[in-house]
This record gives C-alpha cells, structure tokens and sequence, in this order.
C-alpha cells in the first residue's frame, strides 16, 4: 500500500507541477498580450499627440499668416493713402503753375514770332 501512496503522491506532485507550469504559462501569455496592447496603446496616443501637436502648430502658423498680411495690407493701404495725398499736393502745386507755364511759352513764341 505504500507504494501506492508514494505513487500516489508522485502522480499528486505531477500534476500539482504540470498545474503551475500551465498557470505560468497562461501568466506569461497574459503578461506578453498586456505588453503587446500597452505598445499599441502608447502608440495610438503618441500618433494623437502628434496630430494635435501638428493642428495646434498649423493653427499658430496660419494666425501668424492672416496677421502678417492684415499689417501688409494696413501697411498697403498707408502707402496708397500717402501716394495719393501727395499726389493731389502735385496736381494742386502744378495746376496753380499752369498759368505761369502758359504764360511763359506764349512769350518765348511771341520773340521767336519776333524774331521771324
């Protein structure tokens, strides 16, 4: 009977052994599945990390934009508002120089007619 006992206890032992090495097994196999889907995990949020990175830039970038041309188009607007004052102070200053201008080539004909 003992040897049936001792077999007993090694066909007991067997399969209390067999029994942890499945469940390390099954321990292992979790613990690659959880790494796997952490890997993916932090993958997918690096990737929405970067898109948001991205869109944010993209949004800095296009206000910068917009804002570089409204002072373009101030600084536009300035000029062409200058040009024009000075350029009415122009036609005003010439238009008042029209009489004398007239007046003077009307006396270089009258001595060249003179001369004749």
């Amino acid at each position: 009977m003992k040897e049936k006992n001792s077999e007993q206890v090694l066909d007991d032992f067997s399969l209390e052994v067999k029994k942890i090495e499945e469940d390390a097994a099954k321990i292992i196999e979790d613990a690659k599945a959880e790494k796997e889907h952490r890997i993916v995990q932090a993958k997918t949020e690096s990737i929405s990390l970067i898109t948001k990175k991205q869109s944010t830039l993209e949004k800095a970038k296009e206000e910068k934009v917009q804002r570089a041309k409204a002072k373009i188009d101030d600084e536009r607007s300035e000029i062409l508002k200058k040009g024009k004052s000075e350029l009415k102070a122009f036609e005003t200053k010439a238009r008042k120089n029209v009489p004398k201008a007239v007046e003077l080539i009307l006396k270089k004909l009258d001595k060249k007619v003179e001369e004749l």
